[in-house]
């Protein structure tokens, strides 16, 4: 109960305060503000640190760390996505983009590691080192420069009705609402798929938590590889095609997992671990291209609030398929679950080819 209770207060927050954040981040001078909530997590995780040292981190005390925490990430990521923009030079929007996504995909394939290595060393370490990087990484932001922005003043609505100019806006851009639903459908079944497997690895395949993290790790190394090699992708087409191309293999590559068999776990981390590398390769892909084309057709007063709807929009749908992956555990066999979220997938995915190529008609084709 107290680890579920820690989990859920982790990513409570950003359900919370993600739609706020995006008007605060419109507001403010945006490398400030990530900077002061790296700087804040740093002295947050840091008298945890020392509090678990001395043997005083109450389970209040830590829950309230980490709801704190999990509040300024939220207010961070949406800064840090805004901030894209302003930072990028001209026509380096899609490079800038391919750079941040490198970073968390790296971030993915050596924090578990680098996590378990401080945990059998001592668990206050974790902490410790956490607060570190926090500290350094806002540090390294003292120094950034940035374009200057003109803010959109506020105007005389009612905040409810200025946090939601983002929705608003999204909801006259077509391209924007057609990427919209599709991430929204895409975080729903793969969800769902990543829930299932977790279990079918574990109980039916034999696969023990160190080989399952392995499987998710190639899943990490494919994003990482499609980090790098996402802003040499072109195409005579337009982004759109990288974006269907692109979603369509993270939608595509998981049907595999239907067939994955049962009574040789080599063979059965071997054709997962692939799996998920083609899967996180073409989502990472996506995700930079998408979101140079919402950068693109957004003004950048408008950046904070734009980001905050789709990042609202991904944990909410996050946290819908994770329960339909357990409902579905619950009542038919993991193979069958898993191919029902699959055909969730890419049905997903056809609807997008379909919709996208249109909406996006005349969008630039790199950035």
């Amino acid at each position: 109960m107290p680890a579920a209770v820690t989990t859920s207060l982790q990513f409570i927050p950003y359900l919370l305060v993600t739609p706020i954040a995006g008007l605060v981040v419109d507001r403010v001078n945006r490398i400030r503000l990530v900077m002061t909530c790296h700087a804040l997590r740093a002295v947050l995780l840091a008298l945890a640190g020392l509090l678990a040292a001395n043997g005083s981190l109450s389970a209040p005390v830590l829950w309230l760390t980490v709801f704190l925490a999990g509040a300024l990430n939220a207010l961070a990521s949406v800064g840090t996505l805004a901030l894209v923009p302003d930072l990028a030079p001209e026509g380096g929007l899609a490079k800038a983009n391919s750079r941040l996504q490198l970073s968390m995909s790296i971030t993915q394939v050596i924090g578990p590691s680098a996590a378990g290595l401080l945990l059998a060393v001592s668990g206050n370490l974790v902490f410790l080192a956490i607060a570190l990087a926090f500290a350094l990484a806002a540090a390294m932001i003292v120094r950034t420069r940035t374009r200057e922005v003109e803010r959109e003043q506020a105007p005389a609505d009612s905040w409810l009705a200025n946090i939601a100019a983002g929705a608003r806006f999204v909801r006259r851009t077509t391209a924007l609402w057609v990427l919209l639903l599709q991430m929204t459908l895409f975080n729903l079944f793969e969800q769902a798929v990543i829930t299932l497997f977790m279990l079918f690895a574990l109980r039916e395949l034999d696969l023990d938590s160190t080989q399952v993290g392995l499987v998710f790790g190639a899943g990490a190394i494919g994003s990482v590889a499609g980090a790098w090699l996402a802003p040499r992708f072109k195409s005579t087409r337009g982004i759109s095609a990288i974006l269907v191309l692109s979603t369509g293999l993270a939608s595509v590559a998981p049907c595999a997992l239907t067939f994955v068999p049962e009574g040789s776990p080599a063979v059965s981390m071997a054709m997962s671990g692939l799996t998920f590398c083609l899967y996180g390769f073409g989502l990472t892909v996506f995700n930079v291209h998408s979101n140079t084309l919402r950068h693109q057709m957004a003004p950048r007063e408008l950046q904070g609030r734009l980001a905050a709807v789709f990042r609202t929009s991904a944990f909410t749908s996050v946290a819908l398929g994770a329960a339909l992956g357990g409902a579905l555990a619950e009542h038919i066999p993991f193979r069958t679950a898993i191919g029902i979220a699959c055909t969730g997938l890419v049905s997903a995915f056809v609807l997008f080819a379909v919709l996208l190529p249109r909406a996006t008609r005349g969008a630039a084709s790199s950035a």
